[in-house]
């Protein structure tokens, strides 16, 4: 069975924390982004959330994937379950997701840009993530789940 650490769970929380953070900054500047207007320190935000999404967000992905779902799902309870198959089709539901608002990101301003694309690419993926974090947090972080998690810690 998988490890899983309760630090592990903080960290979970943490980059929950950062999303929510990282969607609003990014929803603050769609229209600079769009008129190609963005600040040095709009562009060096903007450079942080790409990278964050690219990087931290697949190995949180992969870290739940590979760690804290094999573990709740070993329960088998069927409604735990059916929970967690949603939050597996949510991941790649993100990642594709992630993949055409950072296309969008990547034309912005140019010649290429189409602002209503870019704003509907974003409020869907915004609107994916945040009924994710709160089917995944109803689970991971129920008392049922820290206390199995914390067994598989032991």
């Amino acid at each position: 069975m998988p490890h899983v650490s309760m630090a592990s769970l903080e960290l979970q929380d943490a980059a929950h924390q950062l999303v929510q953070q990282f969607i609003a900054e990014l929803e603050d500047m769609l229209d600079d982004l769009i008129s190609g207007a963005l600040t040095e320190l709009q562009r060096n935000v903007l450079t942080k959330i790409v990278g964050f999404f690219d990087q931290e967000m697949k190995a949180h992905h992969l870290e739940e994937d590979r760690h804290i779902f094999p573990v709740l799902l070993s329960k088998g309870d069927a409604q735990l379950v059916e929970k967690v198959q949603v939050l597996q089709a949510e991941h790649e539901e993100l990642r594709q997701g992630w993949q055409e608002l950072r296309g969008w990101i990547e034309r912005a301003g140019s010649q290429h840009m189409d602002g209503a694309a870019l704003k509907a690419s974003f409020l869907r993926y915004s609107n994916c993530f945040a009924g994710h974090l709160i089917l995944e947090e109803s689970i991971q972080f129920s008392s049922e789940a820290k206390s199995l998690l914390q067994r598989w810690d032991a």
